[in-house]
């Protein structure tokens, strides 16, 4: 990244400015990069109900890997770029399913966008219990600036019986991404994670990590 220092003077002063060349153009700012608030999930909330970037739900919540008994053991994580932290969507079968989402303003990249010149990749580490009934994706929903839905791009729903087994631990995830073009007229875009059961067992979990969001010129 440019930095560009200019003088300004204040009083008898002369003050440093730094500008940047992304600052200028605000389209810049929103390519190549995870556009999600906390998308490795490794901010901490002022308490266990509220989760920063994510907000609060019913149902989610962060935890510490190692921290919730029959997931991964100590000194365990994921993924091989996960952290200390992943999310939990926990819900009872009479719910059947449980979300949440990020809305992102991509206004700034108008221009870009209504030439068909933008693409989008949607990517997490999703998983749950081995063998368990309770499966998710990310999806993007393409979103003009009424909110009126111009399409989405989604992974697909993950198999359980297929997660891979840590060497500690009942619970697995794998990588899920999906990549497509940004259509025209988008000027924003929500990002949701969504876990469904799909079976009856009464009590279900949907596991993530490394949610991202990025967008790239064609």
């Amino acid at each position: 990244m440019k930095a560009y220092v200019l003088l300004v003077a204040v009083g008898v002063g002369v003050l440093p400015y730094v500008a940047t060349s992304q600052a200028k153009n605000p389209a810049a700012s929103q390519l190549n990069r995870n556009l999600l608030k906390n998308g490795d999930v490794e901010a901490e909330g002022s308490d266990a109900e509220h989760v920063p970037g994510w907000g609060q739900k019913e149902g989610l919540s962060a935890a510490a890997y190692g921290s919730v008994g029959g997931e991964w053991d100590w000194g365990v994580s994921g993924c091989p770029m996960c952290g200390k932290r992943y999310l939990r969507l926990a819900f009872a079968a009479e719910t059947h399913e449980l979300s949440v989402s990020q809305t992102i303003d991509v206004a700034p990249l108008a221009a870009e966008i209504d030439k068909n010149a933008v693409t989008a990749e949607v990517s997490a580490y999703l998983g749950g219990y081995l063998d368990g009934d309770t499966t998710g994706q990310v999806t993007a929903s393409f979103q003009d600036a009424s909110g009126q839905e111009l399409g989405k791009l989604q992974t697909e729903p993950y198999d359980t019986a297929k997660l891979p087994k840590p060497d500690k631990g009942g619970t697995g995830l794998v990588f899920c991404h999906a990549t497509g073009k940004v259509p025209a007229g988008t000027r924003r875009i929500v990002y949701t994670w969504d876990a469904h059961a799909t079976g009856d067992s009464g009590d279900h979990v949907g596991l993530g990590d490394n949610f991202s969001l990025k967008l790239a010129l064609q």
